[in-house]
């Protein structure tokens, strides 16, 4: 029987020989919806008229709050897309496929990486050792909820589309005020404000 290599808790039943509990793999899972509920809110702490449309990174006017030095490690070139992409990609070797180059504005970095993540993890838990991967979207989560800490929080809802290859999105919804629509970071499904009502209640998330 394995221990968990993350919590060394045994691993009983079905996942006797894989490496990672359930209850470690949910703490991920949760982790990573974490984090991409509170990446767009940073522009919120930098700009808080912009809306909820991901840190603005170049070309900005002065912003309208001080930013801190760790709002600064955040976005910057070892911050959170950077960090993000590199478990990825740790990933995607270990299972011998050639990750997606790394693309250079940080949003799109952080949908990849989210994706890549969760598209990866129900295998690696079977026989990878996960813990670098889960103390560092742990951290990652952490920093960014006591970065954004008092800023509006967006109602997400988990997304409902297929992926192309059949299998569920594992991203979530985020409703934009500003816009008017609910759009996933993961697959860029994008709802109209009925379709995003109709969906939350469906799922019990809203009550008529």
């Amino acid at each position: 029987m394995n221990t968990c290599t993350i919590c060394g808790h045994g691993l009983h039943g079905d996942r006797a020989l894989w490496t990672t509990c359930q209850a470690c793999q949910d703490r991920i899972t949760h982790l990573l919806a974490a984090i991409e509920d509170d990446w767009p809110r940073l522009s919120d702490v930098l700009e808080p008229t912009r809306g909820h449309s991901g840190p603005r990174v170049s070309g900005s006017t002065e912003p309208a709050l001080p930013i801190g030095g760790r709002i600064l490690d955040l976005i910057g070139p070892l911050g959170v897309p950077t960090r993000l992409y590199y478990q990825y990609a740790s990933l995607a070797l270990a299972r011998r496929i050639q990750p997606a180059t790394m693309p250079p504005g940080a949003d799109h970095r952080v949908r990849l990486a989210l994706y890549g993540l969760r598209k990866h993890l129900p295998w690696a838990v079977q026989g990878l050792d996960l813990t670098e991967l889960a103390g560092v979207v742990d951290g990652l989560a952490r920093d960014l909820a006591s970065a954004v800490a008092g800023a509006d929080r967006a109602l997400t809802v988990p997304c409902p589309a297929q992926l192309p290859d059949g299998g569920d999105c594992t991203g979530r919804l985020r409703y934009d005020d500003t816009t008017r629509t609910a759009s996933c970071r993961s697959c860029r499904t994008v709802l109209a404000p009925s379709q995003w009502l109709e969906h939350a209640l469906k799922i019990g998330y809203l009550t008529a």
